[in-house]
């Protein structure tokens, strides 16, 4: 039996929340100096100090998150001995976790992987000066055969929305200018939606109004060096495993206009029986918890904490 390992996105930061694998371990601390030589930023001040709207903003968010996530998995592997390519069947990450789950499938390096993640968030903070214009929603309590009839009218224009996350049978978060997605909400409100949650993101990611960051993003992807995978990689864009290395640098230019299709990456998941157990990889709950409540019969767990990790290499992994 094998692993799956998933990834969270934007989000899921927290002030602190790679302290453990930073103060504790050499090889943590490592990964976040490899880190930030790659991007001439001290990010662990960030991530350690906050204030947490500083940690929020799109530009030190995705790097953080990112470098907390590979601090957790090298603790795992250089500390705890877990054989990650060995042990793992798939990994798959929400959005910029994709990154972490290419970087910790031996596909793209730490620090062309932590580069491209500074860039890529710099490029989406910059993308949408007037924010107070657009907005990224979670609707609770609908899927995507509801809520995609009623965008049909919002693809153009002034008055875009659009699924940006098909998370689950009963959320998606939708994205676009805040006219077009309140309208959204306002008709979900008549067809079982429960609750609409902002999203305190710096603009409406995974949109068609992302089209000019994806445009620069291609130019900047040319450096980055890419390898096979170790361990096939679900990729957002296809719901299905990274086949051919060539297929990456279209899939991660795709990823920031593109649906994350999420839902049926856990299916994927959870409907193979070669898995065992799905874990997601620090920082926070937000994928398992997401997980268990559409699958309450899935085996899952999350690794954020160095007791976690010593309770998960004690049982075998």
């Amino acid at each position: 039996m094998s692993k799956a390992l998933i990834f969270p996105g934007q989000g899921s930061q927290r002030v602190g929340m790679a302290s453990a694998f930073v103060s504790g371990f050499e090889s943590g601390r490592r990964v976040m100096e490899e880190i930030e030589d790659a991007i001439s930023f001290e990010i662990s001040r960030v991530v350690a100090e906050g204030p947490i709207e500083e940690l929020t903003k799109t530009e030190n968010a995705q790097p953080a998150i990112f470098a907390t996530g590979m601090a957790c998995i090298v603790v795992l592997e250089k500390e705890y001995g877990y054989e990650i390519a060995k042990n793992t069947k798939y990994v798959a990450g929400h959005s910029l976790g994709e990154y972490t789950a290419l970087c910790a499938a031996g596909a793209i390096s730490i620090s062309d992987a932590a580069r491209l993640v500074r860039i890529r968030g710099e490029l989406m903070a910059a993308a949408c000066p007037d924010r107070e214009n657009y907005t990224m929603m979670a609707l609770l309590g609908v899927g995507s055969t509801v809520i995609e009839p009623l965008i049909a009218p919002y693809q153009s224009g002034r008055n875009i929305c659009v699924i940006a996350n098909d998370n689950s049978e009963s959320q998606v978060v939708v994205s676009g200018h805040r006219k077009a997605v309140a309208a959204v909400c306002e008709e979900a409100g008549r067809c079982g939606l429960v609750k609409a949650i902002e999203l305190g993101v710096g603009g409406p990611f995974h949109s068609p109004l992302m089209s000019q960051v994806a445009i620069e993003f291609d130019g900047m992807l040319s450096d980055a060096i890419y390898r096979d995978c170790d361990i096939p990689v679900i990729m957002n864009a296809t719901a299905s495993p990274l086949v051919r290395k060539e297929d990456l640098h279209s899939y991660l230019v795709g990823q920031i206009t593109g649906r994350v299709r999420w839902r049926e990456t856990v299916d994927l998941l959870v409907n193979d029986r070669d898995i065992d157990e799905i874990i997601e990889i620090a920082p926070g709950r937000t994928l398992s918890k997401m997980l268990k409540r559409s699958y309450g019969q899935a085996n899952v767990r999350s690794l954020e904490t160095v007791s976690q990790i010593e309770e998960f290499a004690k049982n075998g992994g």
